[in-house]
């Protein structure tokens, strides 16, 4: 498994290494019951790495993966669970113990229990099933401001950026402008997709209405986001991966909203505008940058003050209640 380790050893040693992506470790873990006959469960570690435009940073962004752990949680078990979504989420918390080797119990910097989850091992579909409730980001940057229509949605012409689609009478909801699942992530047709994968996308859209109708109870909108599903092993379509968090998705305050221009971000659009200006600064080369302690600083924060304003609670009070006990 060590050609999988390009970004950073892996914190475990004693389980196999299955997949390192961009931000997170996934590794075999085990069933408490050694005669278990059940696919291996997986723990998938989020790590503090971060990433944009499909290239990882050389800096770290300190409490990044609490979040997106504990933000997953906080929406597959008091949100889509009580809705009746399957997910794939088997165990959180200290309970991660049970399918991990003792000797593997501990990180250096922060318990396992609160950057890793438990989950089944399903069988992929390699598509994201991306939603945008607005017109921006890489739909208007790369292709619609261009005349281009990778996705084939056919958005009517003359629309201005941060254009709300259920505003939009061929829409009257979220655009679904599906990715390949892969290194590049290229565009895919939306019919074609949705006819292949009918159940994936009806599950999307579930999932995003309900995740909508939370976020804009705090005053946030979920801009756009993507999901990803797998078939568990009796063939039925299950939610996966990380649901409604700031690498996944764009948010912004619902009072900040505004067309003609894009609004102060509270997710990971913070780094990836950064990426973008040093790069311009530089002469437009990427490649993965060392930001600055303010810049470390000011997305540590974004990404604790979201969690809190989604959740309602301090990230150290949900991990005391939900995650230590």
């Amino acid at each position: 498994m060590s050609a999988l380790a390009k970004y950073a050893p892996p914190a475990l040693t004693l389980l196999p290494l299955k997949y390192q992506g961009k931000t997170r470790d996934t590794f075999e873990a085990k069933w408490p019951e050694a005669n278990d006959k059940r696919r291996p469960p997986l723990l998938i570690v989020a790590t503090n790495r971060i990433s944009t435009h499909n290239i990882v940073h050389k800096s770290e962004i300190p409490k990044k993966g609490e979040v997106l752990t504990a933000l997953t949680i906080f929406w597959l078990i008091d949100v889509l669970e009580r809705a009746g979504v399957a997910h794939h989420l088997i165990t959180y918390g200290k309970k991660i113990y049970d399918y991990v080797p003792k000797p593997d119990l501990d990180l250096k910097e922060v318990p396992l229990h609160r950057r890793a989850i438990v989950v089944k091992q399903l069988d992929i579909t390699l598509v994201e099933f991306i939603l945008r409730q607005y017109l921006c980001g890489s739909l208007w940057d790369k292709y619609y401001s261009k005349g281009e229509d990778p996705y084939e949605v056919q958005i009517p012409p003359g629309l201005p950026l941060m254009t709300n689609f259920s505003g939009v009478a061929k829409f009257a909801g979220p655009v679904f402008t599906p990715t390949e699942k892969s290194e590049t992530d290229p565009p895919l047709p939306s019919g074609a997709t949705a006819r292949k994968y009918p159940k994936a996308v009806v599950l999307s859209r579930g999932v995003f209405n309900l995740g909508q109708q939370h976020l804009r109870a705090k005053g946030i909108e979920g801009i756009d986001t993507k999901f990803e599903f797998g078939l568990d092993e009796d063939g039925q379509v299950v939610l996966a991966d990380e649901v409604l968090t700031p690498d996944s998705s764009r948010f912004a305050r619902l009072a900040d909203i505004k067309q003609g221009q894009n609004p102060p971000w509270l997710d990971k659009q913070i780094a990836r505008d950064k990426a973008e200006a040093i790069w311009k600064e530089r002469g437009g080369e990427r490649e993965g940058l060392e930001f600055s302690p303010l810049i470390i600083s000011n997305l540590t924060h974004a990404y604790v003050d979201l969690f809190e304003m989604i959740v309602g609670k301090k990230l150290s009070q949900f991990q005391l209640e939900r995650l230590d006990n």
